[in-house]
């Protein structure tokens, strides 16, 4: 990844996870946040799909595929646990977390490698 790349992709991710504790602190102090009947963790699912999207879209134009990969199954994730939490499903929230965790460990796996 080039460094111009590498510094959008640095500033996306970071964006994500600010955006992530600013959802968590807000929905603590104010429960009807962001909308009433909307779970917090939907909230964050709907934060991270958005994040994880980005910087998906930044690892395949980087030419990284094996990371563009990561980052999708990441996406897929979130979207089921979204899913699971907006129609109240514990098998497609329990899918979504197990996705989530697997692309976390490929992702790992592949820093590591």
């Amino acid at each position: 990844m080039d460094g111009r790349l590498a510094r959008v992709w640095q500033v996306v991710v970071g964006v994500t996870l600010v955006s992530a504790a600013v959802v968590v602190v807000l929905a603590s102090t104010d429960p009807s946040w962001p909308v009433p009947g909307v779970s917090t963790l939907a909230a964050l699912a709907g934060v991270f799909v958005a994040g994880f999207t980005l910087a998906a879209i930044l690892r395949v134009l980087a030419g990284e595929h094996n990371y563009g990969v990561g980052n999708l199954l990441a996406v897929i994730g979130w979207l089921l646990l979204l899913f699971g939490e907006l129609f109240e499903s514990e098998a497609a929230t329990v899918g979504g977390i197990a996705v989530v965790l697997a692309a976390g460990s490929y992702l790992v796996w592949l820093a590591l490698d």
